[in-house]
Parts: structure tokens; sequence; C-alpha cells
């Protein structure tokens, strides 16, 4: 098998091997086995392709075989200064920007997330710092502490908060993103939100039995995404096709489940309780822009009542005096005729 860095597409044969080799030491469930792993498997070969740009003098590995290898010594919890040790002994390679490089390679391929600042690549998302003295496992849980610190002014989010209304209602943006570190991240003066949307990841670390991430961490990760993309909302559904036709998504998004009232409490969040309430005071204070997303408004029924009826009040006024307005110029007309033909009689 052919698992060279250069060589792209990658085949069908090897994406099954990667798929089994990456997590093997994790003991994935027979569940997460035979989950449809597509959309990581193509991150996968995007983050490959962008490390190994300029003929991949950036890193210094040159097969899928060893970056395997360095993701076995990852998970084995040894720290990023060994893994670097061990990784400059096994090639000879002496410049420890590629080595270092190769590591954020291997570790976001493990995580799905930014690591490091690259000197060959600009990216708008936010990275995941990772020391020498801190295994993986370390710099995750630093980085994805359970946060607690703001205080909701509603103690539940309400069956209306969803991506669909965020968009609709809202006027906010939503910016795709395969870096799990801006999950629910707001930007653009807060009209842009970043959504991870690979619920299938999610589902399949949630299968490991030693994952990189913190204990709940997945669970209520695909619980936000349950939260934005209701299973049992018909509107979520059809926006969400609509989204499919134009991005590179996950198409498991949509069957995340949906929340029951008692679990949509903020207090049911630990990892990312701040950012929900950042993200929905945005949304309860963003303003309808047009008669569309007033129309989708539902947040508050008497505002929306009234501004309609009023709307239908103003139509009807204007369609009524539209027609007297007629009706007046009929009868001069008509008058005006009558005077003609009286004074042609005469």
């Amino acid at each position: 098998m052919d698992t060279s860095l250069q060589k792209y597409p990658i085949s069908q044969d090897l994406r099954v091997w990667l798929l089994r080799k990456l997590w093997e030491q994790c003991a994935p469930t027979a569940e997460a086995l035979n989950l449809d792993m597509s959309p990581y498997l193509d991150y996968y070969s995007i983050r490959c392709q962008r490390f190994s740009r300029d003929g991949g003098i950036h890193i210094c590995v040159k097969s899928h075989e060893t970056i395997i290898d360095i993701i076995t010594q990852v998970l084995s919890d040894a720290t990023r200064h060994n893994v670097c040790s061990i990784l400059g002994m096994r090639l000879g390679d002496g410049n420890m920007e590629r080595a270092n490089s190769t590591i954020d390679l291997c570790g976001s391929l493990i995580l799905m997330a930014e690591i490091g600042v690259h000197k060959f690549g600009y990216s708008e998302s936010n990275p995941l710092t990772w020391s020498g003295q801190q295994t993986l496992r370390q710099a995750v849980e630093q980085h994805f502490q359970p946060e607690k610190e703001l205080q909701p002014d509603n103690p539940r989010l309400g069956t209306l908060f969803t991506a669909r209304n965020l968009v609709c209602v809202g006027g906010m943006k939503i910016c795709w993103t395969t870096n799990i570190v801006d999950h629910l991240r707001l930007s653009d003066d807060d009209q842009t939100v970043f959504i991870f949307h690979h619920a299938m990841f999610l589902r399949y670390q949630r299968g490991l039995a030693t994952s990189p991430f913190p204990d709940g961490f997945t669970d209520e990760t695909l619980r936000t995404l349950a939260l934005l993309f209701p299973q049992n909302d018909r509107k979520s559904h059809r926006w969400v096709r609509g989204q499919l036709a134009g991005h590179t998504l996950d198409p498991s998004i949509l069957r995340c489940g949906s929340l029951r009232a008692q679990n949509r409490r903020f207090e049911h969040f630990s990892f990312w309780h701040d950012r929900l309430i950042i993200l929905k005071q945005a949304f309860d204070e963003s303003s309808p822009r047009g008669l569309r997303q007033w129309w989708e408004d539902r947040r508050n029924s008497v505002q929306w009542y009234t501004f309609w009826v009023a709307i239908l009040v103003f139509i009807m006024t204007l369609f009524f005096g539209l027609v007297q307005s007629v009706e007046g110029a009929l009868q001069v007309y008509l008058s005006f005729q009558a005077l003609k033909e009286d004074a042609r009689a005469t």
C-alpha cells in the first residue's frame, strides 16, 4: 500500500487502514467502528495537504505510516518534548521547527483542532496551546476546563434558540469550522458565530475507551449541536439541507437528537456554558432587519402580533383609501361625461 503524503486523493483502501490504525490503542467500541467517518477522513486529507505544501519542506515525515507512529506516541501520553526527541532520533532530522510542525499536524489530526501558529499558512482559527512539558491530554484538559463564570438572565434556552433562527431572525452569519477550539465563538462584532459541525467525529470519540478529550466533553458538545439543530424541527432540517448544498458539512448534525425542556438549562452545560450565554445574549439583543426577519421573529409573541396587526391595518387603510380615490375619480369622470352629453343635446 502506497502511504506517501504526496499522493492525492487518498485511496479507499488507505482510508479504511487509516481509520483502523489512528485510534486503535484507544479501544473503540464496535458501534464506533461502524460509523461513517468520511467527513473526518476528508479533513485528514485536507490537513495533510496543507502541511505538505511546497514539497513537504515544513514537516519531517513523508508517509501516513510515520504519522500513525507519531500519533501512537502522542496517545501513549508522551510529552511533546519526548515525542519531539523520539522523532529527531528516528528520522535524523535536526530541524526543530519542522519537528514541531509535524507534531502539531499529528495533534490536529487527533483532536480536529488548530494547534500552534505556523509561518507557512494564515489561519483565522484560534489555536490550542500545547507546551513542551505537557502531554496532549494535559493540554486539552487545560484548555477545555469547565467554565461557569457568567450568569444568564434566563436559566433556560428556549426552543427558538436554533442555528436557523440565529441566521433568519438574528441576522447572524454562521462560519462552519473544523476547529473544535472555535466552537460557539463569536466574531465580527457578534455578527458571526463559529460552529463545529463534525458530529460523527464526536460520536466516534465518545466511543473510545481512552479519549483524548475530558470526560463528558464530547457528549456535551453533541448536546450543543442537538440544541442548535434539533432533529424534530422541520424548519431546521430544510435550512440545513440548503446549507449542505453550498458547504462541505457533516450531514449527521441533523441526527443529534433533540433536547427536552429540562435539558435545555444552562446549568447542564459546563464546557460551553459561558459561550452559550454570550451567544444567547447576542441573539436576544439582535433586531430584525427586514420583513422576512420580522415574520420569522417569534421571540416576543405580543410584539410580533402587534407589528403584523399594524401592518395589516396599514395595508387595509391603504387599500380602502386607494378604492375611495378610484371611486371618486370614476364619479368625476362619469359626471364630466354626463355634462358633455347634456351639452351636445342642447
